[in-house]
C-alpha cells in the first residue's frame, strides 16, 4: 500500500538526535490514522519498546508509566490481553524461573524473539535489517564494555539468533573517544537514524518508509527533553 497524504504530511525528522517535530504521542496518532490494518500489526511490535520500558518500571515499584505505549498499565496489573511473549515473561518473573543475573534481560530477548518472528512473517525488508542492526549492536555493546572492564564476553548476549551484519567496529572504535556518557548515547543514536535512513527503502511512500518514519520518531523521543535538562535526569532517559 502507498502512503502518499500520511508520508507527505509528517514533517520531516532531524537527521541527528534532537527532539522530534511533534510530539512522539501525536506522530503515532497521524501514523494510525492512515496505517492499513496489514501494516498496524508491524507498527504495535516497533511500539513495543515502549511496553518494555513499561513492564521494567512497574516491576520495580517505579511511579511512571508511559501512556504511549500499546499495552495499559491496567492490562500489565490484571496480567490480561497481553501478547504471547509478554504473559510468558510475567508468568516466568511471578514464579521466579527467570534464571538471568538480571531479569530484565530476559524480557528484552523475549520481545526481540517476537520481533524478529513478525518481521520475517511480514517480510517487511525494513523491519528484518532494523531488527538485526539493532541485535547486532546491542550484542556488540555488551561484548565492548565486557572488554573494558577485563571480562569475556564472546557470545551473542542477547540470546536471539538474527543474521550477521555489521560488526559495528567503527562506531565501538569512537564511543571510546566520546566526552561523557550522553555524548556516547548520541553517537549510538546518530548512527541508529543513519542506519534507519539507510534501509527505508527506495519508495519514499511504503510501508516500510512509514514504518522506518516511526522507528525513529521512537529513537528522538529519547532526546526531547529540554535544552537546559539536568544531565543526570536525562541519562536516567537512557538507563
Amino acid at each position: 500500500m502507498k502512503y502518499f497524504r500520511l508520508l507527505s504530511m509528517l514533517p520531516a525528522l532531524p537527521a541527528v538526535p534532537d527532539a522530534p517535530p511533534l510530539p512522539l504521542d501525536e506522530l503515532i496518532d497521524l501514523i494510525f490514522e492512515d496505517l492499513a490494518e496489514s501494516a498496524r500489526p508491524l507498527a504495535l511490535a516497533l511500539l513495543g519498546f515502549l511496553d518494555c520500558k513499561n513492564v521494567e518500571a512497574l516491576l520495580q515499584g517505579y511511579e511512571v508509566f508511559d501512556e504511549r505505549a500499546p499495552i495499559s498499565k491496567e492490562q500489565l496489573e490484571t496480567r490480561e490481553d497481553l501478547p504471547e511473549w509478554l504473559s510468558e515473561f510475567l508468568e516466568a518473573y511471578d514464579s521466579g524461573a527467570i534464571t538471568d543475573a538480571y531479569a530484565f534481560d530476559a524480557l528484552w530477548r523475549a520481545y526481540f524473539t517476537a520481533l524478529v518472528e513478525v518481521a520475517e512473517t511480514s517480510g517487511s525488508v525494513f523491519l528484518q535489517e532494523w531488527v538485526s542492526n539493532e541485535l547486532t549492536l546491542r550484542d556488540a555493546l555488551v561484548r565492548y564494555r565486557a572488554e573494558i572492564i577485563g571480562e569475556k564476553a564472546d557470545m551473542r548476549m542477547s540470546g536471539v539468533a538474527v543474521q550477521e551484519g555489521d560488526s559495528h567496529s567503527t562506531l565501538l572504535s569512537t564511543l571510546g573517544e566520546a566526552a561523557n556518557p550522553m555524548e556516547r548515547e548520541r553517537l549510538l543514536d546518530a548512527a541508529r537514524l543513519r542506519k534507519i535512513e539507510a534501509i527505508s527503502g527506495i519508495d519514499p511512500f511504503s510501508t516500510d518508509a512509514a514504518l522506518a518514519y516511526l522507528a525513529g520518531a521512537i529513537i528522538l523521543d529519547r532526546w526531547n527533553v529540554g535544552k537546559t535538562a539536568d544531565t543526570k535526569k536525562m541519562l536516567e532517559v537512557f538507563a
